[in-house]
């Protein structure tokens, strides 16, 4: 038991969810990317938790779920609205319930954001909405000590700028050079 309780335990689970985060938005396919962020927050879950970082943990464990109903909905082509403001209470609730200052509005406000990216089927506004997301975690990783998770939400930010530049700048702009050479 002692061993699950070591930093090298512990860092170790975060390198995982570091690989499976930072991997996950360089696809430009939605369940590519659900699937790898449902690893990567599972990872998380349990780097959080033994941490002491109440809000982080179960705020990932939820996102596991959240994740696999979106990718399930999407995937049947039906509509994640419900599902969406569900999990958005779900999320607020467990803010309430893990409090821990200030600090758990970070999270909170991260998985809000995520919650409506990855209800989405376009891997466009995945990224675009992920920057805020992005953002929140890497404060919140400050301040519990979360380094994995600081370094791969800090890459993940720059990946997700990287891959809107791979799939959504330079596409455009070879499209109006291509149309105005016509």
């Amino acid at each position: 038991m002692e061993f699950f309780q070591s930093q090298i335990f512990i860092r170790a689970v975060g390198i995982i969810g570091f690989v499976l985060g930072v991997a996950a938005f360089q696809s430009n396919k939605h369940k590519t990317i659900v699937v790898t962020k449902m690893g990567s927050e599972a990872a998380f879950t349990v780097q959080y938790f033994l941490l002491g970082a109440p809000t982080g943990s179960i705020m990932n464990l939820i996102g596991v779920i959240r994740n696999l109903i979106f990718y399930r909905l999407v995937e049947k082509d039906k509509s994640t609205v419900v599902a969406r403001w569900i999990f958005c209470g779900i999320y607020v609730l467990s803010a309430i319930i893990t409090w821990e200052g200030p600090t758990s509005l970070l999270p909170l406000v991260g998985k809000l954001c995520s919650t409506v990216a990855y209800s989405i089927d376009n891997p466009r506004y995945i990224r675009i909405i992920n920057i805020p997301t992005l953002i929140m975690w890497v404060v919140y990783n400050i301040a519990c000590g979360a380094w994995e998770a600081l370094l791969t939400d800090s890459i993940s930010l720059i990946s997700v700028l990287i891959a809107m530049g791979r799939f959504d700048i330079v596409p455009y702009f070879k499209k109006k050079t291509k149309q105005r050479k016509q």
